[in-house]
């Protein structure tokens, strides 16, 4: 496993923040499961510091923590940049996002499905999610027949 790659330099410039935040702390978990020892939170930490970047960890430093360094864990620190980068999302605004959400030309289905299934998630929708997606895309398929 010594030569798996380590994950890029984490963007705090990105576009969606949110999202890019999601997929590069997934990778660096997935990273960190397969490379590191798990007992070792000190070094998981510091991997953590090196792999956010210069700005990230200028970030770290403003960030409020009951803990003293030597006692921070890598959850606790994720936790603290999860509220960083993850504001709290505009209900109205997401749902907008998903009804406004067409089929692009080139996309297949099962992308355009797969795309309003995630556009779905921070809907708030709940039980009823599922159903939303089925009326969604019977309204398309209407305009098209």
């Amino acid at each position: 496993m010594e030569k798996l790659r380590a994950p890029e330099r984490f963007n705090l410039d990105a576009h969606d923040l949110a999202d890019a935040w999601k997929k590069w702390k997934e990778e660096l978990n997935l990273y960190i499961d397969l490379v590191m020892d798990s007992e070792d939170e000190q070094a998981k930490v510091k991997l953590f510091q090196y792999l956010v970047g210069t700005r990230g960890r200028e970030i770290y430093l403003t960030m409020a923590f009951d803990q003293e360094p030597q006692n921070r864990t890598l959850a606790m620190v994720l936790q603290a940049f999860d509220g960083y980068c993850n504001p709290k999302r505009n209900e109205t605004v997401e749902r907008y996002r998903f009804n406004m959400r067409n089929q692009n030309k080139e996309e297949t289905f099962e992308k355009y499905v797969t795309e309003l299934k995630i556009l779905a998630t921070t809907c708030n929708y709940g039980a009823v999610q599922e159903s939303l997606i089925r009326d969604k895309l019977s309204v398309v398929f209407k305009i098209h027949i």
